[in-house]
């Protein structure tokens, strides 16, 4: 039977505020992303995550109550990281208050994106979970859509433009464009990174040119 996300439990159960506990919670967190790494998704276990991170199951249990729950918390994270990527990008931008710049360093989000996921252990594994597993696909997805009303909100000041359906629609295909170019050279290695972040760049600047009446560069 196909597991889907309303039978499967996500919330954490506690949040340590203690420093032993939260050692416990990271080595936890931690042990789970190298497994992810070493054996997938499908055979990692709660089993396998505590012996890792050297506690008893019931241990675990304290904090997480199954191997979903604790992917999701490492893909809340990993979320997280990106999205105060896009926000620290949005922010220097909005100061600019210029499309042109903008339209200019669309790349360089990209790739910061790209950096923080390799950067965090099982980030390609976690960011894999998190569109493959039914459980986890809303944390994706509500990220992804909290990203979008904030790009949507960026815009209108921008463009000077009303937050409308058009606009938020415009915003979310744009934040998925952008994640899906990510994610397609974090997933094929042979792939050359810089060409094809550049590349979807480019889509998206002559998108955005063209919804905003601006001059194709």
């Amino acid at each position: 039977m196909t597991t889907t996300r309303r039978q499967v439990e996500l919330l954490e159960k506690n949040r340590p505020r203690q420093e032993r506990a939260k050692r416990t919670y990271e080595g936890i967190l931690s042990a789970a992303a190298e497994l992810l790494v070493e054996v997938g998704v499908e055979r990692i276990s709660t089993n396998l995550i505590a012996d890792r991170a050297g506690i008893t199951v019931p241990a675990l249990y304290r904090y997480f109550p199954n191997k979903y729950a604790v992917i999701n918390a490492l893909g809340a994270q990993l979320m997280e990281r990106q999205n105060e990527v896009f926000r620290s990008w949005l922010d220097s931008n909005l100061q600019e208050g210029n499309p042109e710049a903008l339209l200019a360093c669309i790349y360089d989000v990209l790739k910061a994106t790209y950096d923080v996921t390799r950067e965090q252990t099982g980030g390609i594994e976690i960011v894999q979970a998190l569109r493959a597993v039914a459980p986890l696909q809303e944390l994706r997805l509500s990220s992804h859509a909290l990203v979008s009303e904030r790009f949507a909100g960026f815009l209108s000041k921008l463009l000077r433009r009303p937050v409308d359906e058009a606009l938020i629609i415009q915003a979310r295909v744009s934040i998925d464009i952008g994640y899906s170019t990510v994610e397609m050279v974090l997933e094929d290695g042979t792939l050359p990174v810089e060409q094809v972040l550049r590349q979807g760049a480019r889509m998206l600047e002559m998108y955005w040119r063209n919804s905003a009446g601006l001059a194709v560069g």
